[in-house]
């Protein structure tokens, strides 16, 4: 008895860790066919115990987001090596925690919805109408997410590149549709998996799902990417220069840098020079002008605060004459809370920024209009999805991911080609250690360069008006299927 009770709670705590685990696995990589749908059903099995809840929560972030221990030594803003272990790793510990508790929300709504009774006793339509409910409550949670300073990448993007017929439904459905996608599949392998256990009838269900799997690839794969053209050569600078290391540069050696990106995209005829998030120190001088016409990230000043932005160069300029600010910062690298200023200046060299618009999109007077994300804002589908709805051509994304690893690099090219597959938009990425490069508008990498090394390329985006069904309609069709689905579990 006492072992049966020791393997009981072995299993309690077993499963739904491995189930976190093969989740956060799956995240931006390969390996989403072989480790999400099984993650998922295994949230499935335990989604009526709140234990199971949390800890495959806790462990799906604590892998997907393991790069944030890579923020460690902070030596260099002055902790000491212990301290700067303690705080790293409290970091990735608190973010686990509540993607734990997150979790567990959601199943404490499941237990509402749908765990009252045994759900292999449970119909098939009201079981139909209560799982799709939850699986929309999950995306719904997943987009509110994305609108805060705590959220990188969920289910919908983390379908890429594991999986790119399926992602390719996000031109219909976005990256939230994709999220209930995947919770469904979830649900149907673990459904099938509890009926041949209980040796019931599950043919129907496995072959049903099946054919609903094989369509819903076909009709993703159903893209027809705009033809490409050369008309507008870009010259992308990636600057590779360690944000550890970058207080020891002065604006001299970033101008020398500087003059030499800006003569490798003349000699390559580019029409326009790209440059990553921070490369430009603020009050940043071009004593002679700039030799060509420039998108390129930096700091300025606006009533005694600092933003981060991208800064715009005309031909012949020698301070930027347009700009975009930074909106969505990064907790406590950034932006640290008001009560916290007088005993910090957050885990950054620049100390804190401040926010400017929300608004992404970018008309400046030497280019097309674009859609500008700066660092992790490439989550925020919804402001993207604005911006192309005021008319911009292309997606530009601007990051500084030193000194994380390519796990993260991984993800930031993962929600980058999700934003273009949403919108059939080129995306132009300039990253400081990378990654960079151009994204097609079908989420394809036309070019990316290798990480961690300073290098230039010339790329040719294509610049289109195209709206997809997503664009035009965003989450509204997943918001009325959510008000839908609430009223038809009142009567069933």
């Amino acid at each position: 008895m006492l072992i049966q009770t020791r393997n009981t709670k072995f299993k309690q705590y077993f499963y739904p860790c491995l189930g976190g685990i093969l989740g956060g696995i799956s995240i931006s990589t390969q390996f989403w066919l072989i480790c999400m749908p099984i993650s998922l059903s295994i949230l499935w099995k335990g989604s009526d115990q709140r234990i199971s809840n949390f800890c495959w929560g806790f462990f799906f972030i604590l892998i997907s987001h393991s790069w944030l221990y890579d923020l460690h030594p902070l030596t260099w803003l002055g902790f000491s090596w212990l301290e700067s272990l303690v705080i790293t790793i409290v970091i990735l510990l608190a973010c686990s925690f509540i993607g734990g508790i997150l979790v567990c929300l959601w199943g404490l709504l499941g237990e509402i919805i749908l765990f009252k009774k045994d759900i292999f006793e449970i119909k098939l339509l009201p079981l139909t109408i209560k799982v799709f409910l939850l699986s929309i409550i999950w995306s719904i949670g997943e987009l509110i997410l994305s609108q805060t300073s705590f959220f990188w990448i969920g289910l919908g993007e983390g379908l890429v590149p594991g999986d790119m017929y399926l992602a390719g439904l996000g031109r219909w459905i976005g990256s939230s549709g994709l999220c209930v996608v995947q919770i469904l599949i979830g649900f149907w392998i673990y459904l099938i998996h509890g009926k041949w256990r209980r040796k019931g009838h599950f043919k129907k269900i496995f072959i049903f799902g099946l054919l609903v799997i094989v369509f819903l690839h076909l009709f993703g794969g159903l893209i027809n990417p705009i033809n490409r053209n050369f008309d507008y050569p870009v010259a992308i600078w990636q600057t590779n220069i360690p944000t550890r290391e970058k207080i020891k540069f002065n604006d001299q050696f970033i101008t020398n840098k500087l003059l030499a990106a800006q003569t490798y995209a003349l000699s390559n005829k580019a029409k326009l020079l790209v440059a990553p998030e921070g490369t430009l120190n603020n009050n940043f001088n071009l004593v002679k002008g700039s030799k060509i016409n420039m998108l390129i990230g930096g700091f300025r000043n606006y009533k005694n605060e600092l933003r981060s932005s991208l800064l715009g160069y005309r031909t012949g300029d020698q301070f930027f004459t347009s700009f975009i600010d930074k909106h969505r910062l990064v907790p406590l690298g950034e932006k640290i809370p008001a009560f916290l200023d007088i005993f910090s200046r957050g885990l950054s060299a620049v100390g804190g920024v401040q926010p400017g618009s929300n608004s992404r999109f970018f008309d400046s007077e030497f280019t097309p209009p674009l859609a500008v994300a700066i660092c992790y804002e490439i989550s925020d589908g919804l402001t993207i999805r604005n911006a192309i709805n005021s008319g911009a051509k292309i997606i530009i994304s601007l990051a500084n991911l030193d000194p994380y690893p390519k796990k993260l690099q991984n993800q930031f090219l993962s929600l980058a080609r999700m934003r273009s597959i949403e919108n059939k938009k080129d995306n132009l990425i300039a990253s400081n250690t990378g990654p960079s490069g151009l994204i097609s508008d079908d989420g394809k990498i036309i070019e990316v360069l290798n990480s961690n090394a300073e290098q230039n390329v010339v790329v040719f985006p294509n610049f289109s008006s195209e709206k997809t069904f997503y664009t035009k309609f965003g989450e509204r069709p997943l918001l009325l299927l959510f008000l839908f689905f609430i009223l038809l579990n009142f009567f069933v």
